[in-house]
This record gives structure tokens, C-alpha cells and sequence, in this order.
């Protein structure tokens, strides 16, 4: 599941920067969004379905602490155990919950609320292994021991904000202004609220957060912390920086290396928007060739990576861009995008470029092919969905009738993002 979550401890009101800080991740999930709240002996907020600017209202909001998330299941999620009551919530992916379920039931674990197994969510699940201990980060210990995958979580409990962060593919990074603190899945939360970077959560870490500041109280010392280099090549916003690294200037790193290593003569470069824009960029930079966009998102489009489901990712891809005939017509074309999945939507995007007068079709793709299903809450859910799993480069570039196909290596993605590959979540390639 992709999701993206923040927290804020604040001196004073700090419902518009919850509002906002949430708002600037709604890129990483559209299906729901929640906020809570808690100021004095009031709390606020909810959860619905839709995006956060239609659902909430900062006049109908308080508090001076809280978090807030976008996904693709409703949070945060809240619980009352011997540990106290807290609210959870959490990017990220439980594999083989199914068995945890069981597990979890046969052992006397209670789910209040829910008749058939298939029911119970990968939040439900995080929260009751959480909240089984006295302390947060001895539950987050718990957690790191019961489940496979990967995970970042913000939970408020008794007048303090606490953060996890698992093996490091979910991002999580801190931040402050004027005695107010932020914990957010990303630092494009941080722009336009004033908040400056502080660091990132570190794998591994847990961190609690209050009126004194932030101070780790958690160090599970992680062997073998791996990095999700999706976020980089296409998750994450171009504005925000992932452990350090610059978002846009990884991926316009990746189009520059693509220059160097497959060069071709065209005429212009253009991405698929918005995913292919700052690789276009680069490409544009180091080869020398006219950057245009020949195709423009319709503004009030949605990501067409995130629904849940592969039916509305199809309806979205095919509707979003609008093709610029007068840019393609009698031109040599280079598109650069971010990865190829089933190919489905290449193949449009070249069918369009070919009906509108395109001499030449190049396609440059900013990561190695995608072999398998990401198991850590991207949204490529099975292996046969991966092109790449059944035939060779040669026959895809046949398959989206393409003058030129070339893909990036992991040694490319290492050189983009300054991580070695032992430190890169390489699953999805390899």
C-alpha cells in the first residue's frame, strides 16, 4: 500500500500546517485521507474518502498536535490497550498478512468491527502488534519481529507524537520552525508550511516528538538497511529530498546518464508527463537536444500509478495526456519516462505519436526493466504484470513499435543517486 503520513507538534494551533503538510503528499495516495487532532481535552478530524482539500476545513480543526495521511485505506487508524489509547498511522506493506491474521487470532487478538478475515487491513494489523506493549518503542520491536515488509509509522499518544521507520525503503524525515516540529513522509511537506529539514528518520529509529523537541528512544540497529530507489526514479515529489539525496536532481542525474550511454539523433525530447519530466530534462541538458513537451497532463487528472486497482490505473492513463500534434508532426522524437510496466501505456503514447505525423520514435527509461512485483506496498502486485518477466527488450521494443528502446542498469541508478547497490532495494529489477 502507498500512502503518505505526517505528524506536527506544535506551541500553538497547528491544524492549517497538519492540513497543508498532508495536503503536499497527496501525489502518494488519492483514495482517503485523515486527520487527528488532540488540543487540551479536544480532539478533531477523521477519516474519509477522497482527497484532503475537498474534506477538510481548517475552521473545523484544533489542536496542537496530530497526524494526518493519504491512502489507499482509511487512517489514521486509533486504539485503546493497556498501553493507553493512541492513533497510528502508516505507509507501507505486511506480507503474508493472511498468516499474521491467523496467527494474531488464534493467539486471542481481537478485531472489533470486522466479520470476515479479508476485511481486516495491514493498519489494523500494525496497530494491535504496536499497542500490545507498554511502550511504543518496545511495539515497534515487536513489530520489526512478527512481520516481513517494510514501514514507516507516526502514532499520537499522551501529549507526544512517536516515528518508526522499518529497514528504510518508506521514507521518513524531520523537521522544524519557531518551537514547532514535523515528522512527514517527505520534505515537500516542509516548503510551503516554513518548516526547515532537520535530518531523516534513520532505519531502524524510533523518535519521539513534544514540546522539548525531537529525541530518539529507539535504536533497533537494522542490519543491511536498503533504500526504495523507486522514490527517487518516481514516487517521491520532484521538490523533496530522500535521505539526503535531491529528488530532481536524481532523476535529471538519470536522463543525463541516458544521454551519455544511448545517444540518438531526433529532433526534440518530451517526457510522459508529469513521471518523465525532470529525466527529459536532463537528457535534454547533456545531449543537447530541444527539450518540448509533446504531450500535456489535463490538470485535473490524477496519478495514474496509485489507485488500487489495475482498471482505474488503465482509465486514468488513457485520458490524462493530451498529445500536441503540432510538436509531432514530421519530427524525430525522443520520450523519456520513468519505468515500463506492462507496457499498455507506451504503447498508446507511440500509437498517438504515429497517428500524429511522428518520423521517429525513440523511448529512454529512467530504470532497469521491472522484473518482479514490488513486495514492499508499490503498487505492481504481481510478477506477470512486468513486460519485462516475458519477453526480451528486443521483442518489447518490437512489441510498442519503437525505433529505439533503451533502459537504465543499477549501475546507472548508483551513479544517479550516490548509493551503492548495497544499500539500494534492487527487488523489482533483480
Amino acid at each position: 500500500m502507498m500512502a503518505g503520513i505526517c505528524g506536527i507538534f506544535s506551541q500553538g494551533d497547528c491544524a492549517k500546517d497538519l492540513v497543508l503538510g498532508t495536503h503536499y503528499l497527496q501525489h502518494r495516495a488519492q483514495d482517503y485521507c485523515g486527520l487527528i487532532l488532540k488540543g487540551g481535552e479536544k480532539t478533531t478530524g477523521g477519516t474519509h474518502k477522497g482527497i484532503v482539500k475537498q474534506q477538510f476545513s481548517v475552521d473545523n480543526l484544533y489542536g496542537n498536535y496530530g497526524i494526518g495521511a493519504v491512502s489507499g485505506e482509511r487512517q489514521p487508524l486509533s486504539e485503546l490497550s493497556r498501553a493507553g489509547g493512541f492513533v497510528t498511522c502508516f505507509d507501507g506493506n505486511i506480507m503474508e498478512s493472511d498468516k499474521l491474521k491467523d496467527r494474531l487470532l488464534k493467539s486471542g487478538v481481537s478485531f472489533s468491527g470486522y466479520y470476515d478475515l479479508n476485511e481486516i487491513k495491514d493498519i489494523a494489523l500494525l496497530s494491535k502488534i504496536i499497542s500490545s506493549e507498554a511502550e511504543f518503542e518496545r511495539g515497534i520491536e515487536r513489530l520489526l519481529a512478527e512481520i516481513k515488509g517494510d514501514f514507516a509509522v507516526i502514532s499520537l499518544k499522551e501529549g507526544k507524537i512517536y516515528a518508526a521507520r522499518g529497514w528504510g525503503r518508506k521514507p521518513l524525515i524531520l523537521g522544524r520552525k519557531n518551537g514547532s516540529y514535523i515528522v512527514s513522509s517527505e520534505s515537500t511537506s516542509f516548503e510551503n508550511t516554513g518548516f526547515e529539514i532537520v535530518r531523516d528518520v534513520e532505519p531502524g529509529e524510533v523518535v519521539c516528538i513534544n514540546g522539548e523537541g525531537i529525541q530518539t528512544v529507539g535504536n533497533l540497529n537494522i542490519q543491511s538497511p536498503k533504500y526504495c530507489t523507486f522514490e527517487w526514479i518516481y514516487t517521491a515529489y520532484p521538490t523533496s529530498i530522500i535521505d539526503g539525496v535531491s529528488v530532481s536532481e536524481v532523476r535529471k542525474n538519470m536522463g543525463r546518464i541516458l544521454a551519455k550511454n544511448y545517444h540518438v539523433d531526433a529532433d526534440i525530447v518530451s517526457p510522459v508527463p508529469n513521471s518523465g519530466r525532470w529525466h527529459a530534462i536532463g537528457y535534454s541538458e547533456e545531449s543537447g537536444i530541444p527539450y518540448e513537451e509533446v504531450f500535456v497532463r489535463f490538470d485535473y487528472s490524477d496519478r495514474s500509478y496509485t489507485p488500487g486497482e489495475q482498471s482505474a490505473r488503465d482509465k486514468e492513463a488513457k485520458t490524462k495526456l493530451i498529445p500536441v500534434k503540432s510538436s509531432i508532426k514530421g519530427k524525430r522524437i525522443v520520450i523519456v519516462d520513468d519505468s515500463i510496466v506492462r507496457g499498455t501505456q507506451m504503447l498508446n503514447r507511440v500509437e498517438e505519436l504515429r497517428r500524429h505525423g511522428a518520423l521517429e520514435v525513440h523511448a529512454r527509461i529512467a530504470c532497469p526493466p521491472l522484473m518482479h512485483a514490488c513486495m514492499y506496498g508499490k503498487t505492481t502486485k504481481k510478477d506477470e504484470d512486468c513486460i519485462a518477466q516475458r519477453i526480451s527488450i528486443e521483442e518489447i521494443r518490437k512489441t510498442l513499435a519503437l525505433d529505439s528502446l533503451e533502459f537504465a542498469t543499477v549501475r546507472d541508478l548508483e551513479e544517479a543517486t550516490t548509493f551503492s547497490r548495497e544499500k539500494l532495494c534492487l527487488e523489482c529489477w533483480n
